[in-house]
């Protein structure tokens, strides 16, 4: 094997074997935390998947959800893709190291508005902080129904809140439409007055330089 194939294959390996661990390790949390589970259920049900493509440095790879876990991969899905993010390396060590907020605000995607929505909520339950602060929870599991059910109702005023704040946003989102379709009709209404205004103020003109050539 020559030093040029040496060099792309061991990036290449060093990628796969990052994503075998990150595959580990997000299944493992998805499967023993219920808060994320219950958040990551609509991801699951969907089978959401996932590009992110860094560009600084440059790779991209693929996650999906699906009833097996999370899967992480260099390669495509099948279906396509249902978000699509550009970010940096940092700044995805940033979120799901140190729960950075602002990191990921930065990170541009692309898809369904709700999706990404739901998306940044669920990036920030698996950020590490997180995780460590709930790692008594997600390592035992509740012995019966009755502790699953406790746990349910105990994240789910958590959710009732997140659910609003979309339910207003999406509010606030229709209400900013109806005002730009209520300037847009205010600018063309304004633009057919200035120009009978025009039409109005050329004919005078030319009535008055008619009559005055008469005379």
């Amino acid at each position: 094997m020559s030093e040029s194939q040496q060099s792309q294959t061991q990036p290449h390996l060093l990628l796969t074997m990052v994503m075998i661990v990150l595959e580990t390790i997000f299944t493992l949390i998805l499967k023993h935390d219920r808060v994320i589970g219950l958040q990551a259920k609509k991801f699951i049900d969907q089978k959401v998947a996932i590009k992110i493509n860094s560009y600084l440095p440059y790779f991209d790879f693929y996650v999906q959800f699906t009833e097996h876990g999370i899967l992480f991969d260099t390669k495509a899905p099948e279906k396509a893709v249902d978000l699509d993010i550009r970010t940096t390396l940092m700044d995805l060590i940033k979120v799901f190291v140190f729960a950075n907020r602002r990191s990921l605000k930065k990170m541009r995607i692309d898809g369904d508005l709700t999706l990404k929505d739901e998306f940044r909520d669920l990036a920030l339950f698996f950020s590490f902080p997180k995780v460590l602060s709930d790692w008594k929870q997600w390592l035992n599991e509740p012995t019966d129904e009755q502790d699953v059910i406790a746990s349910k109702k105990r994240i789910a005023p958590l959710l009732e809140k997140i659910d609003l704040q979309r339910s207003r946003i999406n509010s606030l989102e229709v209400e900013v439409k109806q005002y730009k379709n209520r300037i847009r009709r205010i600018q063309q209404k304004q633009k057919r007055i200035n120009i009978s205004f025009i039409v109005t103020a050329v004919l005078l003109i030319v009535l008055l330089v008619y009559n005055l050539w008469l005379g």
